[in-house]
């Protein structure tokens, strides 16, 4: 047997494996051996049936098998043994292999088209420092939440004519494609402010006509008026009419011990200052979570731009469009090429990463990983004997491992993992700014 690798590029290369009768013919006598031993044929006893005649009903397909499995094993070995940092797999010459004679050739080739990755190291020492938020709310910002926690907790009552921040609740239509929702529901706060006037002053019973596009920013305000997905809203278009059927309007709880209760729970606060405090924390904690998202991102982003890895893109292309086996056009893979290609650095990156510095992933971790699912499913619902049952879900969710379960878990462990270890080991920088500059930076950077 002889495996050679003609390298045509640093991330391109024809991987070729020969096979001489000496390779293969002791297993392909070995099966049929066991074939001529269990094989059931009329006119033989069981476990008499010649070879020979095994050999010319079954010769060439247990050939065949046998030298395809013996390459694919070779490959593999080869590709371990020499440590190659193959990305896609190993791209079969069939064209050639179109051309076997399995009845007269006694020594086989095969040829595989191969890409590997450029060599590369992770030094985390050298990875300039990236910056982290703790962000402190301001006064205003504490204000407008206690705002908003007041009319989440505030009554609603029907009026007669729609103000701002009302909701209006009526049958949406549009008469050119027989397009109706009876229980569609405006919400005047989300409308932008150059269409409320087309709103204001409604009564019930009355009906205004409008560009269905032009009432909201966004899709998604628009989905949640007309009950749609935001990509069937966007494509909505034309001009729709709305009967008005009901006005409400939010009457803002009072600051008081009822809404301390409600918004944070009995005992929390027992006046305005400790309340404004307790908001205060929550809304630094939620950021906090919105913080550690923009560092994990900032991580990887400085990574990428730090460890250069060449990558063999038009094999890959060619990889993605074969295993794909026209799920998708030539087109769909060259627009979302560089979004996959970003993802494959990182990947190589977080495994040289785990490699070089023998991170290792526990059962415990896995487990972890369900049970924050969980934890987040049940909220901010809490009693006793709730971690235990959390732990038991969890554990049974693995064993039953319905929809691949473990290993999705196993790959999101696995990322958190390599991302705690990353910010354990790249410096950090960390700098105190008020919500309102943390929401700037965001925004530059996710853009």
């Amino acid at each position: 047997m002889e495996t050679t690798l003609d390298r045509i590029s640093s991330t391109e290369g024809r991987l070729k494996v020969t096979l001489t009768e000496a390779d293969y013919k002791p297993e392909v006598d070995k099966k049929i051996k066991q074939y001529s031993k269990t094989a059931q044929v009329k006119g033989f006893r069981p476990g008499m049936v010649p070879k020979e005649y095994i050999q010319k009903l079954h010769g060439k397909s247990i050939l065949v098998d046998e030298v395809i499995n013996m390459v694919s094993k070779t490959v593999n070995d080869y590709i371990t043994t020499n440590k190659l940092r193959v990305v896609g797999d190993p791209l079969p010459d069939n064209e050639a292999a179109k051309d076997i004679d399995w009845d007269n050739q006694k020594e086989f080739s095969f040829e595989y088209e191969i890409g590997t990755a450029s060599d590369f190291s992770v030094d985390l020492s050298s990875i300039p420092a990236i910056k982290t938020y703790d962000i402190q709310p301001s006064e205003d910002k504490v204000t407008e939440a206690i705002e908003d926690v007041r009319k989440r907790f505030g009554k609603d009552t029907e009026v007669e004519e729609v103000e701002k921040e009302d909701m209006i609740f009526g049958t949406l239509k549009q008469e050119s494609s027989e397009f109706e929702v009876k229980d569609a529901s405006i919400p005047t706060g989300r409308v932008a402010e150059e269409a409320f006037h087309i709103f204001k002053g409604l009564e019930k019973g009355s009906s205004v006509k409008f560009d269905i596009q032009t009432i909201f920013t966004n899709a998604k305000d628009l989905g949640f008026a007309t009950g749609k997905t935001e990509e069937e809203a966007a494509a909505l278009s034309g001009e729709f009419e709305l009967t008005v059927e009901k006005i409400t309007r939010t009457t803002p709880l009072e600051i008081g011990q009822e809404l301390f209760d409600k918004a944070l729970g009995e005992g929390k606060a027992s006046n305005e200052e400790e309340f404004r405090t307790e908001i205060s924390k929550i809304i630094k904690e939620n950021y906090a979570r919105e913080s550690d998202y923009l560092l994990d991102f900032e991580v990887e982003k400085t990574l990428l731009d730090n460890i250069h890895i060449e990558l063999p893109n038009e094999f890959l292309k060619k990889w993605l469009f074969n295993i794909n086996e026209g799920k998708f056009t030539q087109e769909d893979i060259e627009k979302d090429f560089d979004a996959f290609a970003k993802g494959l650095r990182m990947d190589l990156i977080r495994n040289e990463v785990s490699a070089q510095n023998d991170v290792k992933l526990e059962y415990n971790d896995i487990v972890e990983e369900v049970k924050a699912e969980m934890r987040n499913y049940f909220g901010a619902y809490s009693y006793e004997g709730l971690e235990e049952m959390i732990d038991q879900m969890a554990r049974k969710t693995l064993k039953e491992n319905k929809d691949n379960a473990v290993r999705r878990y196993t790959d999101r462990a696995y990322g958190k993992k390599i991302r705690e270890f990353l910010k354990a080991n790249i410096t950090i920088e960390k700098q105190s700014i008020p919500v309102e500059e943390f929401n700037k930076i965001a925004e530059t950077v996710y853009a």
